[in-house]
């Protein structure tokens, strides 16, 4: 994964230089001594976040569609991973969230894998059909995203009851001009703490804290924004119970109805999961029952290519022995996932479109993040160049070509 040289490098002393400086780039990451307070998941996290990263690094990457397509052999380069079999057919079980089946589906129907090293952990390669993904990622940037589930942008702006992507549609198609009251969209008024801490994500390919999306809104400097500029700005939305930022708590009073298909999509995997692992080969086994399985709160992720998440632990919910359910929908990520502390080395996986990953066991505990999202990895039937599907698509299309998505899901409270 060898970068190339900036476009606006033109002359051969400019791009040797400029390949000078990332030998340097390269050897200084190298170096763990030479940053304060390194520690294993720090380390990795420096490596992908790394514009050219090494194929040495690289090539301990599990990736999921070497598991679709190569099975037997990623399964030798990884003495880690252990084949599983899923109790049920997500397609059969729920065709109007995953899709109907095909041949291509048919020879990998129950389909699952473990990491023995990481007792919990479960990844389903991409379940969902074309046509499923693409009604999804609509409902992320739609309806999930309406008010009152919190933004991101709340903090800084005041978002319209209709929601950013009406805004941005009417803009794309001329409906909304500069000449409209409402096409720019005003910062609020300065307030004295963030609503989330602004070390948690990063932008620009950085470490978290150097993104202005999560600094404090600062009404004198904050400049007004075309619905274009918003919404690729917003980093989050809250469902269901609503997580507070700053104060790492979900506000248990003032819970909102989760969507009734994402309930019934994360109790499907959770059912499907029930049972797998093994007391002996694993020390883990999930019994956790898909029946008592409730989602109560969930967020979604907005990446653009050069965003980050950090590691962090996901430990607010009440109920820690529910599952979390995540998917993940556009460009592929670099997802790493390592132990109860950042000390452990974490395990990197790409993560590709439409892949399940469901934390269980003692990795519901782990530390886990986002170093990095893999530009020029959008799949074919997500890009709004395929005449086939249809003009609604295309403006959905065009924000996926530099975007990935996230959704998880989580159950709050004991069943």
């Amino acid at each position: 994964m060898s970068a190339k040289p900036p476009s606006h490098l033109k002359s051969r002393r400019q791009i040797k230089i400029w390949e000078e400086q990332q030998k340097q780039n390269a050897a200084k990451r190298q170096k763990m001594d030479s940053y304060v307070n390194q520690n294993p998941f720090r380390y990795a996290e420096r490596n992908f976040k790394a514009r050219n990263i090494p194929d040495s690094i690289m090539s301990k990457v599990i990736d999921t569609s070497e598991l679709l397509n190569n099975k037997e052999s990623t399964m030798d380069k990884f003495s880690n991973i252990q084949h599983t079999t899923l109790t049920q057919d997500l397609r059969q079980s729920s065709p109007n969230l995953f899709g109907k089946a095909d041949d291509q589906w048919r020879h990998r129907t129950l389909d699952a894998y473990l990491l023995s090293d990481i007792p919990g952990l479960i990844i389903i390669p991409n379940p969902f059909t074309p046509e499923a993904q693409r009604r999804l990622i609509k409902h992320c940037l739609t309806n999930y995203a309406l008010p009152p589930n919190t933004s991101s942008l709340d903090a800084h702006y005041d978002r319209p009851v209709s929601g950013i992507w009406d805004l941005y549609k009417r803009e794309q198609q001329g409906v909304l001009t500069t000449d409209d009251d409402d096409y720019y969209v005003l910062p609020r008024k300065a307030q004295a703490v963030p609503l989330e801490d602004s070390s948690f994500y990063g932008g620009d390919g950085g470490g978290g804290g150097d993104n202005d999306d999560y600094k404090k809104p600062v009404n004198s400097t904050l400049p007004r924004l075309t619905p274009s500029e918003l919404l690729r700005k917003q980093r989050w939305v809250t469902l269901g119970y609503q997580y507070d930022w700053k104060t790492k708590v979900y506000d248990l009073e003032h819970g909102l109805p989760m969507p009734k298909e994402l309930d019934e999509m994360a109790k499907t995997v959770v059912s499907a999961v029930e049972g797998i692992g093994s007391d002996a080969a694993l020390s883990w086994k999930n019994t956790y029952p898909g029946s008592s399985f409730k989602a109560e709160a969930g967020v979604i992720n907005y990446y653009q290519l050069r965003d980050t998440l950090m590691a962090h632990v996901d430990k607010s919910e009440v109920n820690m022995d529910a599952p979390l359910v995540s998917v993940s929908f556009g460009h592929a990520s670099i997802y790493l996932i390592g132990g109860s502390s950042k000390d452990t080395a974490p395990t990197p996986i790409c993560l590709r479109s439409g892949d399940l990953l469901i934390m269980s066991g003692s990795s519901r505990k782990s530390y886990h993040g986002v170093p990095r999202i893999l530009e020029n990895t959008l799949p074919p039937y997500l890009s709004s160049e395929q005449d086939e599907h249809g003009a609604d698509w295309k403006l959905y299309g065009d924000y996926m070509a530099s975007a990935r998505i996230n959704l998880n899901i989580r159950q709050v409270f004991p069943s």
